[in-house]
């Protein structure tokens, strides 16, 4: 509304001059600042409308042109001086002035003062030399000077505040720029920890639940095969019962990491190499022939874990889809442990893609990302009628390793 206003008396300006400085030549007083210039101009009220006439157009003209609109007024008030500069005439100049000191780039503004102070220097100098001039030549000229000085300070100040209220809003859309930034930020990151979060659980999920289920369907489908056995069919529930107390014990374990409140995700290593002698007799007890050749090795906390899952995935795949006997191979090397698990297989256990790299399934997709993890490789092929999967994980710890820890490869 402020604004609105604003706007309306500026437009309305050059109409109120003009009706202001008719009203004061109508008024029958003398109004004149100055004495005439000109002797013979004394008693001419009436033509100080023409300069107020002028001075007001140039207000019109300055809402485009400021620096030209000034100039266009400041020439009618200079020749109004000839007749007695007249208080309309110059209240209608200083409009000018103000719009100048406040829209004007700097050079044009300092140009303008400067002129318009040597013009007030001139007209009191040319007042000086006029008869009885010594009596009102200092008057006028401090007048003057003051009536010059107000619009130009005005405008100055005025200036100055619009521009530190651009830089102040400026600064606070910069600020809420940068806050919404953070915020989407902070938001993208939470999203990625809860994706990276669900991807671990799914990962533990399978690479320990789903191979106990997976024990479970294979003795119950033995036992259901053949022709019924006390002794054979007692065997395959003790399995089954095995595998279940297994797999509810590790449901209990992620259970109670997802019921600590206010925690991140932290799938503690529990079961390293060491226990991959235990997975390949319970394998072998649900009626899978494994051919396994264990060397001495030494990784990792992490590594071994990784390492272990790989091996229940490799022995769980061959179990589901292989025939035959499975081989197991873990060995040492100078630079790397690997474990090498291969068995005969009728069909792809996934179908290939176009690489030759097995399809995206769960289980092989956690393979790779925990061996990722650990700086580790993977490689699947399939060739003769065999199915061969190969990890291979640094001896050093990730991150103290050259090895490139984030490459996979498929022969």
């Amino acid at each position: 509304m402020e604004t609105v206003n604003r706007s309306r008396l500026a437009t309305f300006s050059p109409l109120l001059y003009l009706a202001v400085g008719i009203a004061l030549l109508a008024s029958g007083e003398t109004w004149e600042i100055t004495p005439p210039l000109v002797p013979t101009a004394a008693g001419s009220a009436g033509w100080h409308v023409v300069p107020l006439l002028v001075v007001c157009a140039a207000i019109v003209v300055q809402r485009r042109y400021t620096v030209a609109g000034f100039a266009l007024a400041a020439v009618a008030t200079l020749a109004d001086a000839s007749l007695g500069l007249h208080l309309g005439v110059f209240l209608a100049w200083t409009d000018t002035a103000y719009a100048v000191a406040r829209r004007a780039e700097r050079r044009q503004r300092q140009m303008t003062i400067g002129l318009t102070g040597l013009a007030v220097i001139v007209l009191w100098a040319v007042l000086a030399t006029l008869p009885g001039g010594d009596q009102y030549a200092l008057p006028v000229a401090l007048t003057l000077t003051a009536g010059v000085a107000i619009p130009f300070w005005w405008g100055a100040e005025v200036r100055n505040g619009d521009e530190r209220a651009a830089r102040a809003s400026a600064a606070t859309l910069w600020e809420r720029e940068r806050s919404e930034t953070a915020r989407r930020e902070a938001e993208r990151e939470r999203a990625e920890a809860v994706r990276r979060e669900r991807t671990a659980m799914a990962r533990e999920l399978h690479d320990t639940v789903s191979a106990h289920l997976s024990g479970i369907a294979l003795h119950s489908a033995a036992a259901l095969s053949g022709a019924p056995d006390a002794e054979l069919d007692r065997r395959a529930l003790q399995h089954t019962r095995s595998a279940s107390l297994a797999a509810l014990d590790e449901m209990r374990t992620m259970i109670g990491l997802l019921h600590q409140p206010g925690e991140p995700l932290d799938l503690q290593v529990r079961d390293g190499l060491d226990a991959l002698p235990g997975l390949l007799q319970r394998t072998e007890a649900a009626g899978v022939e494994v051919s396994a050749e264990l060397q001495p090795v030494e990784v990792g906390p992490a590594a071994g874990q990784a390492l272990l899952r790989f091996a229940q995935e490799g022995l769980a795949n061959a179990a589901k889809h292989g025939t035959g006997t499975v081989r197991l191979r873990l060995s040492g090397l100078p630079t790397v442990v690997r474990l090498d698990i291969e068995n005969p297989t009728p069909v792809p256990p996934v179908g290939p893609s176009a690489s030759g790299e097995a399809g995206p399934g769960i289980g092989l997709s956690s393979m790779r990302e925990r061996l990722r993890a650990v700086g580790g490789t993977v490689q699947i092929t399939r060739a003769d009628g065999r199915w061969r999967i190969r990890a291979e994980v640094p001896v050093e710890p990730a991150g103290s390793s050259d090895s490139p820890g984030s490459s996979e490869s498929a022969a």
